[in-house]
């Protein structure tokens, strides 16, 4: 299914001004309780720095978070510093792990974005 690997060729391309948080126009769910904003493919190398170390992919990303595949569980309600690799650059973003669903080869994780 979802495979986390690093150094994948491709990568979504942005602009220099476009970042994957402020991007896309919101659109309301269906589904109270879950995401208000519109998801938007994303294929980037992800890096979780703390608390735990942690490699993979984004799958895809919204204004308020990303859903990522990574190589080891991640405890659901734990705040991450989170390094997601553009073309462009990284950037640092701090997230809460929403859930996390176990796949044969690795975790399905939701993180939410925390705001200041």
């Amino acid at each position: 299914m979802y495979t986390a690997r690093r150094g994948s060729p491709h990568r979504a391309r942005l602009t220099a001004d476009e970042s994957p948080i402020t991007s896309r126009r919101s659109s309301p769910s269906d589904h109270p309780g879950r995401r208000t904003t519109e998801r938007y493919p994303l294929n980037a190398d992800v890096e979780v720095l703390e608390p735990f170390s942690a490699h993979g992919v984004v799958i895809n990303a919204s204004d308020g978070g990303l859903r990522v595949a990574v190589d080891r569980e991640l405890p659901v309600g734990v705040v991450c510093v989170v390094e997601v690799a553009l073309d462009e650059g990284k950037t640092v973003e701090m997230a809460r792990v929403a859930w996390t669903r176990e796949l044969p080869d690795g975790y399905l994780v939701g993180l939410s974005f925390l705001r200041e």
